[in-house]
């Protein structure tokens, strides 16, 4: 009983300290000016322009990281610390529950999705391998590797072809082509619709340079009214847009050796993943906090609509009283002018009427439905890609350039580097606002 009655306390700690921190936590509007710039194709400007209130966790390392791999950032100490302390999770998982990996808590309360803890070794080894560290380089692809073949999840597995085209790409800027083949092989197996990988994945030779895009700005949350409308389950109602067009890119070099780029499949399994694998405690804590919000709004606007639905009628019968009024004397002074002016008076009180009170119902209905949105508030890593392009070339490249076949546009975020040339590179892939 007494076991019973800590964990209950707990939970409610672990409540109450979500609460009290939340107001310190960043929300999808402080993003709104990096995410712009990131949108335009601008990593400097949108790392500059990055939100402050949050520092030091999870996910603002992890997005800062991925803004300053393609700017001269250099400062990494920080996604190192976090790397490591993924690390001796594992460790004492290993020892302990090796399908309880995934679940552990970061310090601020966040459950990274694995995606994002793969993906963050990944990138930390694309920046040792352009500081030409490749022994170190080496230990994170090894380690994201381990995550990706290991069952940690009680979920079972969690594989993903874009995880392993992005490692492919880590294990060529390191030299070692056998190990990216393996991961190719494995994307392939995972995406067989996506053929062209199988010219690569059992490709003997190694090329002489490969070409890595990360395309699309990157997903932002939603309410989806699709889903069945749950008033106690919030998270449930979630959904991801994704804005990249998927377009054609090709590469050229200054002899105009060119070739094309390849689609991969959609990242949408990585949030879709994130939504699917929440902690439990986690759960009942947020769907008592959506299940109250809910409560709270629907109380709130019902005061409010029945304020406004009494006002509406108290005005409307205020000028059907004086329409009668007008009415009354047309037919003391045997007018028929008056009278009929009383009554199209009368009839356009009850027509105003109308029109307040729909007018309050359309309003209240808006602004329920953006209080009970529990997408601004949804914690996940940004900037992560939507999709990749990949690509190789079978001889040697002076200053390749990327380019959009279609507008003619070149790829200005793109870096080559590696014991074999990787030349990675972003492209927001959205069509501009007008």
């Amino acid at each position: 009983m007494a076991k019973n009655s800590r964990k209950l306390g707990y939970v409610f700690l672990l409540s109450l300290s979500l609460c009290v921190s939340c107001s310190s936590l960043l929300k999808r509007e402080d993003y709104a000016l990096s995410k712009k710039e990131w949108s335009k194709g601008n990593p400097k400007s949108a790392l500059a322009s990055f939100p402050s209130g949050e520092r030091g966790t999870f996910i603002t390392v992890l997005e800062k990281a991925i803004l300053g791999l393609f700017t001269p950032e250099k400062d990494i100490s920080r996604l190192q610390d976090i790397a490591e302390e993924n690390k001796a999770r594992l460790r004492f998982s290993a020892s302990r529950e090796l399908r309880s990996f995934f679940y552990s808590e970061t310090p601020e309360g966040y459950y990274a999705s694995e995606a994002e803890v793969i993906f963050l070794h990944i990138l930390l080894g694309f920046y040792y391998a352009k500081k030409e560290q490749y022994e170190e380089a080496l230990v994170e692809a090894r380690y994201a590797s381990n995550l990706l073949n290991g069952e940690w999840s009680a979920e079972g597995q969690f594989d993903d072809p874009n995880l392993r085209i992005l490692l492919a790409s880590l294990w060529t800027a390191c030299g070692d082509w056998q190990e990216a083949k393996i991961d190719l092989r494995a994307a392939l197996r995972l995406s067989p619709k996506s053929v062209w990988l199988r010219q690569y994945a059992y490709l003997e030779q190694a090329p002489k340079n490969i070409f890595l895009v990360l395309g699309g700005p990157g997903p932002e949350p939603f309410m989806d009214p699709e889903t069945n409308l749950n008033f106690v389950r919030g998270l449930r109602k979630l959904g991801f847009q994704f804005k990249g067009e998927r377009s054609e890119l090709s590469w050229v070099d200054l002899e105009g050796i060119q070739d094309k780029l390849y689609l991969s499949p959609s990242t949408q399994n990585w949030y879709q993943r994130h939504l699917d694998r929440d902690n439990s405690i986690h759960e009942i804590i947020d769907d008592s906090k959506y299940f109250q919000l809910v409560t709270l709004s629907t109380t709130k606007q019902a005061s409010i609509l029945a304020a406004k639905v009494t006002g509406s009628i108290l005005t409307g019968a205020a000028i059907v009283a004086l329409g009668a009024g007008i009415t009354y004397l047309g037919a003391q002074a045997h007018s028929s002018e008056i009278g009929g002016a009383g009554i199209l008076i009368a009839i356009s009180g009850f027509q105003l009427a109308g029109r307040m009170i729909q007018s309050s119902i359309k309003t209240s209905k808006k602004e329920f439905s953006e209080d009970i949105d529990i997408s601004s508030n949804y914690r996940y890593v940004r900037f992560l890609p939507e999709y990749l392009w990949f690509g190789t070339s079978k001889s040697n490249l002076r200053f390749p350039k990327i380019k959009d076949k279609q507008t003619g546009k070149e790829i200005l975020q793109v870096q080559t580097f590696g014991k074999i040339p990787v030349t990675l590179g972003f492209y927001p892939d959205i069509k501009p606002e007008d």
